[in-house]
């Protein structure tokens, strides 16, 4: 029977071979390559934990030479910014776990640069390139007796080897410009660079997002690294938790942290009105993000008013078509809302799409494959061809408050029915609309 470093290096080169034959096709000499990989490495010594990735990446990199010279990390470097880990941590190679139904990375018909597997992750991890960073984005919804909390998971640990966490509920709009108190809003462009600046973070930087095991609102902290400035191509969300990491042999750091560690800062305890961040969103003139991905209840308003009145009128067309990410039951207002106080319910005209269902349901930190993604869309009433002079209908994604409407904007840039600058979030989503006697609900479908 195999040892464990064997059993990592037999995953990562089967996985690698399969990104191999994904990204390069024509050059199919590389899987017999990694299958004689194999039997070398079957028989090697058990070397340190740390090496056995770099002897997979070097064979990964050698299979590819010439043509994947650029995917080929960086070399470490003195001058990394990465945090290191404080005293009473400690960073081990985790064993494979016994159980292999998380082991197997997703597969997407809808080739994607910005979603990547655990393997591929790993390999980029044990490159310990200054410019990479592995950012903890889980979140979980505070309801219940017991709810779960990001921040104090991270706290506690284990967790990728100076990954940093991003904490949605505090780096947001801060008090002054949002007087209803709504949760988790888009932060300014100051505010944002505040926080990568704490964050260790620049522009030319890579970003990793993961979430922990369950999580399913990961998304909103990708989502908000893009739409804030940060180069669109350097932001990356793995598919798989720090559990398919630890069973395919990721590095991990395990121990408490101190509420002083400076990965665990808080944006609302620095002083703003004084300070000017280093760090410089991208976007237009200044703006942060490319476009209106932030949309609030009076655009919303007039598109619903508009989409009522277009029903009523000879072509029906829709200026712009707003998906809800709720479940069905919430949607139709026969389920309570989680939060108290809001109206049961949905905008007039909106479509249905609860953005579980776009999640594997065995790992709620993956997506389905995204051809099945692209037909749930579909089937929910969206489609490709609606369009509005001849371009595609604007897409509003809501929610309860803002976090899984981050789904489906991903989702849909993703599985390639709208582009970027076609999706717009709803930010105040329903805690803001079904607490406002004001605006018009329905709650039987259209």
């Amino acid at each position: 029977a195999p040892n464990n470093t064997s059993c990592c290096h037999v995953i990562i080169i089967l996985n690698m071979a399969s990104i191999a034959r994904r990204t390069f096709p024509k050059r199919l000499a590389s899987s017999a390559y990694f299958g004689c990989c194999l039997l070398l490495l079957r028989d090697r010594p058990n070397t340190s934990t740390v090496s056995s990735g770099n002897n997979a990446r070097s064979v990964f990199n050698h299979a590819l030479a010439p043509s994947a010279s650029a995917f080929t990390p960086s070399p470490p470097s003195s001058s990394s910014r990465s945090l290191p880990p404080p005293s009473g941590i400690i960073l081990r190679m985790s064993s494979p776990s016994s159980s292999s139904s998380s082991s197997s990375p997703s597969s997407f018909s809808h080739p994607s640069t910005n979603l990547v597997s655990i393997p591929e992750a790993i390999l980029v991890h044990q490159s310990k390139s200054p410019d990479v960073k592995f950012i903890d984005g889980s979140w979980h919804m505070p309801v219940g007796p017991s709810p779960r909390n990001g921040r104090a998971e991270f706290l506690r640990g284990p967790r990728i080897p100076g990954a940093l966490y991003f904490d949605i509920d505090d780096v947001s709009l801060p008090p002054s410009l949002n007087p209803k108190k709504l949760p988790h809003m888009k932060p300014t462009a100051k505010v944002f660079a505040a926080a990568m600046d704490r964050m260790g973070i620049s522009p030319e930087d890579t970003l990793y997002v993961y979430g922990m095991e369950g999580c399913g609102f990961v998304h909103r902290a990708y989502w908000t690294l893009r739409s804030c400035g940060h180069d669109l191509g350097k932001v990356k969300l793995i598919q798989g938790s720090m559990k398919e990491w630890k069973d395919m042999c990721g590095e991990v750091e395990e121990g408490v942290l101190t509420e002083e560690d400076e990965r665990l800062f808080r944006v609302s305890e620095m002083d703003l009105e004084n300070l000017t961040p280093r760090y410089t969103c991208r976007g237009r003139e200044g703006n942060v993000g490319d476009g209106d991905v932030v949309v609030g209840m009076e655009e919303v308003l007039n598109v619903v008013n508009q989409n009522i009145s277009n029903k009523n009128s000879d072509d029906g067309k829709k200026n712009a078509i707003i998906i809800d990410a709720r479940s069905y039951g919430r949607f139709v207002g026969t389920e309570p809302e989680p939060r108290p106080g809001l109206r049961g319910g949905h905008m007039p005209g909106s479509l249905n799409v609860p953005f579980v269902s776009l999640l594997d349901p065995n790992d709620l930190t993956k997506f389905r494959p995204m051809d099945e993604v692209r037909d749930i869309f579909v089937n929910a009433g969206l489609n490709k061809n609606s369009d509005v002079d001849g371009q595609n209908q604007k897409v509003i994604c809501t929610c309860g408050s803002g976090v899984t409407a981050a789904a489906l904007a991903v989702a849909l840039e993703e599985c390639g029915l709208r582009e970027k600058e076609d999706i717009s979030i709803y930010d105040g989503s329903w805690i803001e609309w079904g607490g406002d006697d004001t605006t018009p609900i329905v709650t039987t479908e259209d």
